[in-house]
C-alpha cells in the first residue's frame, strides 16, 4: 500500500526590512568614495523606548481645519536615542558655521533622517544605523531588530564597525520543529523571524473500533507513515538550508520524530545540526526565539574561538597567518587577507592618504611616506578602515566578543572585566589577527 504523509505545504515570508539587505548595504557602504571637504554622518541608535514608561512627547498643534483627520494625535514616544542625535546634530550645524556647503548638508541631512524617523522607520525596529551625505546624494538607512550604542560620527567615509559587528553577532540560524504530524521550518535573521516553511501531515491510519486493523500493523502502518513525514521533513529543510546559505540548523521535536528524521537527513544538514531540543511545534515566535537565540550565541562563541585558533597556529607556525595592527593593515591593503578576527573593544589611531590608497598606524605624519602632498594626509580609525578594506577584498570578518556572558557590567572593585578565552588569546596577538590568502616571499 501506498502511503501518502503529506497533506499540504505552506510557505509563508515573515521577512520584513529588520531581516534582509544588511550584507547588500555593507558592501555598498564600504566602496563609497571618500568625502574629505563634505563629511558622512554615521548615525546608530538605540531605538528602545526610555523605561517601562516612556511617556509622550507633547502632541503638535492641529490646525481648526485639521481636527477632524488628526485630533487623536498623541504624539510621539520618548526614546533617548532621538535626543542625543538631535542634540549632536545641531551641536555640528552650529560648528559648521551660517552658511556654506558643509552646513546646507548637514541641515538637508538632519531632516531626511527626522523624516525618516517619522514616517518611514519600521515601528519593530529596536536598533536604527543611517549613513548620509547630502552632497553626495547618500541617505542608506538601516533597521535592526537589535539594539545599538548610540552616537553620532561625521567623517571621509561611513563607521561600518557596529553593521558588521550585528551581521557577525547575530548569523542566520534554522529552526526545524516538528512532531508526528505538522512541522515548522524557520529562518532566524537577527533576532527576528524571516522565511518559513510549514508542513502538515495526514493522520493515516485511522483506528475504528470496529473491524480495524490489528494492534501490530496498525503500528506498522503509523511507522511507515511517520518514516515518509520524515523524508519530507528532511528534503525540505536541506532546500531551505542551501536557499538560504545557512550551515547552522537547531532541531526541537520529540524522540520519535527526530529519530525518524536522523535517519533520513542528508549529511549536509546532519552536519548543520548544532543542538536538538523539546519544543513544541506550536511554539511561539518569542518561545522560539528565547529557546534558540542562547544556542546561536553560543556555537557564536564556539566559531570565534576557533577563528582565533587558526589564526594564532598560523602565526606560530610563520606560514599563512599574521598578527597585530601593522601586519594585518598591510595584509588587507595587498589583498592577502582571507579573513580577519579584531576584539570588539579594538581601538588604534591612524592615518590615511585617500587618493593614494595609503593607509598606517599612529599619529599623522609631518612629511607624507611615499613624498606624496602631506595635505592629503588624514587621521582615521584604524578598527574601521580594516572592517572596509576586508569587505571591500571579501575577506571574513569575525568580531570577537570580550565581555563573558553574565559578567557584571563596568570594572569591579580591585580587578578587571572578565574577557572570553577567544578575546584574551587574540589580545595575545595584538588584538588582531588574519589568515592569508598566500604568503609573500621576500625580496631578495
Amino acid at each position: 500500500m501506498v502511503i501518502e504523509p503529506l497533506r499540504r505545504v505552506r510557505r509563508t515570508t515573515y521577512d520584513i526590512p529588520l531581516t534582509f539587505g544588511i550584507r547588500d548595504a555593507l558592501v555598498r557602504l564600504a566602496d563609497l568614495p571618500p568625502s574629505l571637504e563634505v563629511p558622512y554622518l554615521t548615525i546608530c541608535l538605540d531605538w528602545t523606548p526610555a523605561g517601562t514608561d516612556p511617556g509622550r512627547d507633547a502632541a503638535p498643534l492641529v490646525k481648526r481645519s485639521q481636527w477632524r483627520v488628526i485630533r487623536n494625535d498623541t504624539g510621539r514616544q520618548r526614546r533617548p536615542a532621538r535626543t542625543v542625535m538631535e542634540n549632536e546634530l545641531n551641536r555640528m550645524i552650529e560648528e559648521a558655521g551660517a552658511r556654506g556647503e558643509v552646513v546646507e548638508a548637514l541641515r538637508a541631512a538632519a531632516d531626511r533622517i527626522a523624516r525618516y524617523i517619522d514616517a518611514e522607520l519600521d515601528p519593530a525596529a529596536q536598533g536604527v544605523y543611517i549613513v548620509a551625505n547630502a552632497a553626495l546624494g547618500v541617505f542608506e538607512p538601516i533597521a535592526l531588530g537589535v539594539p545599538l550604542e548610540t552616537s553620532v560620527t561625521a567623517g571621509p567615509l561611513p563607521v561600518l564597525t557596529p553593521l558588521a559587528k550585528q551581521i557577525d553577532d547575530h548569523p542566520a540560524y534554522m529552526v526545524l520543529l516538528a512532531d508526528q504530524q505538522e512541522a515548522t521550518i524557520a529562518l532566524i535573521r537577527r533576532a527576528r523571524r524571516g522565511r518559513t516553511v510549514w508542513l502538515e501531515g495526514t493522520d493515516y491510519p485511522k483506528r475504528t473500533q470496529r473491524g480495524g486493523e490489528s494492534q501490530a500493523r496498525y503500528q506498522r502502518r503509523v511507522d511507515e507513515r511517520i518514516n515518509a513525514f520524515a523524508r519530507h521533513i528532511a528534503d525540505e529543510t536541506l532546500r531551505a538550508l542551501q536557499r538560504e546559505e545557512v550551515d547552522t540548523l537547531i532541531v526541537a521535536g520529540d524522540e520519535v520524530i527526530t529519530s525518524a528524521l536522523n535517519r533520513e537527513f542528508h549529511h549536509t544538514v546532519q552536519e548543520a545540526i548544532v543542538d536538538t531540543i523539546r519544543l513544541s511545534v506550536n511554539a511561539s515566535e518569542q518561545e522560539i526565539l528565547d529557546a534558540t537565540l542562547p544556542i546561536a550565541e553560543r556555537v557564536e562563541r564556539e566559531q570565534e574561538l576557533a577563528t582565533v585558533e587558526r589564526i594564532a597556529n598560523a602565526v606560530a607556525a610563520g606560514g599563512r597567518g599574521v598578527s597585530g595592527t601593522t601586519q594585518v593593515l598591510r595584509a588587507l591593503q595587498m589583498g592577502q587577507a582571507s579573513g580577519i578576527a579584531m576584539v570588539d573593544d579594538f581601538r588604534e589611531e591612524g592615518w590615511a592618504d585617500f587618493t593614494l590608497d595609503l593607509y598606517g598606524t599612529g599619529p599623522v605624519p609631518d612629511t607624507h611616506p611615499t613624498g606624496g602632498d602631506v595635505a592629503n594626509l588624514v587621521p582615521v580609525a584604524l578598527e574601521n578602515e580594516m572592517i572596509r578594506l576586508a569587505v571591500q577584498t571579501s575577506a571574513r570578518i569575525e568580531i570577537v566578543k570580550t565581555a563573558v556572558d553574565g559578567a557584571p557590567v563596568g570594572v569591579p572593585d580591585g580587578g578587571e572585566v572578565p574577557r572570553t578565552e577567544a578575546a584574551q588569546r587574540l589580545d595575545a596577538l595584538g588584538g588582531v589577527g588574519a589568515t592569508l590568502r598566500y604568503t609573500a616571499k621576500p625580496a631578495s
